[in-house]
């Protein structure tokens, strides 16, 4: 299918938002004011004109709050390199939500239909072929007065109208992918938990004989999460499309879901809960640290963050133990984790340093927040003590760097902030025992990155 394109112009939807809520459509600024803008002209005069008629002579225009597409009135080109346009709205004598569908044809917009809907507001929305016709269906996510459950509207082109497609399922997020890989868009709804109902990942696909999208699949979440901090959708593995779900709990914790379809089991599953008892399941990726799955080595695949503990003495202060997050990728073949990187993340001097593959568990790291020092070490696991030191990273003040040696340290980041600078640099060590894990000065600059 050829691009959608949002051909509206920001200035439109801000034109028809202050006409629409004065119930006119040339507006000025205040009754002492003799100034007025320009009629709208073309598209945006054509469309206005329709939807005075449609809404009558008040009404308010509704933005997505989520999504692509962000203004109230959206142009999007069809297969059949027709024009549509979506407008979304409430009147003043109803309270309830509207879209009208409109059509450009060779010489002029006009109305296909409208509908509308008990919501609040609007959630998003999108324009996808989830039924295989060649024609892409308005999918629009309507709120509610609870927080967290929208409902779902569909709308389909057909025989020179919109048909609007029977809907019963609410989500808190949603995802329009093809997950099952039969070349045809799903309809992924995430539901938290509400009351007694546990959280749930629903997969929903076309049905000719009901003539809708019904569910197909379904899955539970981790009903201990209480809100999604951010949801993506792209490859987890070479070949594999995949959702991934980051969320906080009650407590105050953080972890990653990453749904797929199983090809082989035929259903929708999540590698990264396992079991560690009968009947108690675990996700290895719960974290207090405040960091969202990516793609994190830019190879097109989304890594999972899995955060540990590294070593320490025992007399070591718990705020000097660093943590080590392991990026992983998922092995759809085998249902397992390979770490593509491991890396330890200084949040508050803004940094992570990218650990050298060869250091594996024979180092370890110690943070002195106070003096902004960040250090490795070679880590003795038969006597579980710290090594030779192998590596120093300091943040420095513009001021500070100024007055101190240089020559003892490598620069490496320059960053500035709040009107303030600071440098990032390290110093390295020849460690005598193992003089193998000592870091070069190349792999230094390249491992040090900001956050």
């Amino acid at each position: 299918m050829k691009k959608v394109k949002n051909l509206i112009k920001c200035a439109f939807s801000a034109f028809l938002t202050a006409a629409m809520l004065c119930g006119c459509s040339d507006i000025g600024f205040g009754s002492q004011s003799m100034l007025r803008p320009p009629r709208a002209t073309g598209n945006e005069a054509a469309l206005q004109e329709i939807l005075s008629e449609v809404a009558g002579s008040s009404y308010t225009l509704k933005y997505p709050q989520t999504g692509d597409y962000r203004s109230a009135v959206n142009i999007f080109k069809g297969e059949d390199d027709k024009e549509y346009a979506a407008a979304l709205y409430s009147t003043e004598n109803d309270s309830k939500m509207n879209i009208s569908i409109m059509e450009h044809d060779e010489k002029e917009w006009k109305l296909l239909k409208s509908f509308s809907n008990p919501g609040v507001g609007v959630d998003r929305i999108i324009y996808r072929d989830i039924n295989s016709d060649g024609k892409a269906e308005f999918i629009v996510g309507w709120t509610s007065y609870t927080s967290g459950i929208n409902s779902l509207g569909v709308y389909s082109l057909e025989n020179e109208t919109v048909r609007e497609m029977r809907m019963e399922e609410t989500y808190s997020d949603l995802v329009i992918t093809d997950l099952t890989g039969d070349k045809t868009d799903d309809i992924v709804l995430l539901s938290l938990r509400y009351n007694q109902t546990p959280s749930t990942a629903k997969l929903l696909q076309y049905s000719e004989q009901e003539k809708r999208p019904i569910s197909k699949f379904a899955f539970d979440l981790d009903s201990e999460v209480t809100s999604f901090t951010n949801v993506t959708c792209g490859k987890i593995d070479s070949k594999t499309t995949g959702i991934v779900i980051d969320g906080e709990n009650a407590s105050g914790q953080y972890s990653t879901q990453v749904i797929y379809y199983d090809k082989k089991t035929q259903s929708l599953t999540d590698p990264l809960i396992t079991e560690t008892d009968p009947g108690q399941k675990r996700n290895i990726t719960l974290r207090k640290e405040v960091i969202t799955a990516r793609d994190i080595d830019g190879d097109g695949v989304i890594e999972v963050p899995v955060i540990s503990d590294m070593s320490a003495p025992k007399d070591v202060k718990a705020g000097e133990i660093c943590s080590c997050t392991a990026w992983r990728q998922v092995d759809t073949e085998t249902g397992s984790m390979n770490t593509k990187m491991n890396a330890v993340i200084n949040y508050t001097d803004g940094y992570y340093f990218v650990m050298p593959t060869r250091w594996g568990a024979d180092v370890t790291a110690l943070s002195d927040s106070e003096n902004r020092i960040l250090t490795f070490y070679i880590w003795n696991s038969d006597t579980a003590s710290l090594g030779d030191k192998l590596l120093e990273i300091h943040r420095f003040n513009r001021s500070d760097w100024d007055k101190a040696e240089q020559s003892n340290y490598v620069m490496l980041q320059s960053v500035k902030k709040n009107g303030r600078e600071y440098i990032i640099a390290a110093q390295m060590f020849e460690a005598a025992s193992i003089g193998s894990l000592n870091i070069r000065k190349d792999e230094l600059e390249n491992n040090v990155k900001l956050i």
